[in-house]
């Protein structure tokens, strides 16, 4: 355990100034700038006479679902590529794998960053979401957003997509770690992102997809939510571990 903590923190010291440590709050802070745009100052038709709450409901689902269904697959494929880039793009892996330490700590260690910036930006959109709709509020109060918004409920469905997502941050962080090259990791988040967003719409198979399983969190009224708790975290540990058995016995340049 101590040598893992070691690990982290070089690799928060590896992180600092870089463009991945800029990503977490640049990500949700274009999702929080496209809504306010779009409802504070747009002229867009006002949903019908609704309760105050199912207002702010309506307004963080649809937060959540443009974070989850587009934004936050992209940012895992950035994230985990530009992860694994601090070694890859020097040729460091030697040097580290030498170190007097179990291999699979390195590994590990990315994973572990992999999954704490997609929980510090999801936890920081959870907690900006309000706050954007409160400047709402006051610019165009025709949406509906009055009273207090609900915070249990929108910080427990946040905890549950991050949960949600253990799939896919353990797929996406193997394959960045497990390919040299960028594009291949690009590449591989980006079709899944695509496929994802088309899955992701069906009843049948979005809840099964791991680039869709998030936003079944939000979508239908969270039908599939304990479905896709349990799979991405069984997954993702799963996935996980047979990462770090990968690349733990491979050679690296």
């Amino acid at each position: 355990m101590s040598a893992l903590v070691r690990a982290l923190r070089a690799e928060r010291i590896k992180l600092r100034h870089t463009l991945a440590a800029w990503m977490v709050p640049l990500a949700p802070g274009v999702i929080l700038l496209l809504s306010l745009v779009q409802l504070g100052f747009a002229h867009v038709p006002p949903p019908g006479p609704t309760d105050p709450m199912e207002a702010w409901k309506h307004f963080c689902q649809g937060m959540f679902t443009l974070w989850l269904f587009l934004m936050l697959p992209l940012f895992i494929t950035l994230q985990a590529a530009l992860l694994a880039g601090l070694e890859h793009g020097h040729h460091q892996w030697k040097h580290l794998l030498a170190l007097p330490v179990p291999r699979r700590t390195h590994f590990m260690a990315k994973l572990c960053m992999l999954m704490a910036m997609v929980a510090a930006s999801t936890l920081l959109l959870a907690v900006a979401t309000p706050l954007v709709g409160w400047v709402i509020m006051q610019l165009n109060p025709a949406q509906g957003l009055t009273g207090s918004p609900p915070w249990a409920w929108l910080v427990s469905r946040a905890l549950a997509s991050i949960v949600a997502a253990g799939a896919l941050m353990a797929l996406q962080g193997w394959v960045a770690l497990r390919w040299q090259s960028f594009t291949v990791a690009v590449s591989v988040g980006t079709a899944g992102m695509v496929s994802g967003f088309l899955i992701g719409q069906s009843d049948r198979l979005g809840h099964w997809f791991p680039w869709s399983m998030p936003v079944q969190v939000f979508l239908r009224d969270g039908v599939h939510l304990w479905f896709v708790l349990v799979a991405g975290l069984v997954a993702g540990v799963a996935i996980a571990g047979f990462a770090l058995w990968d690349c733990s016995r491979r050679e690296y340049d």
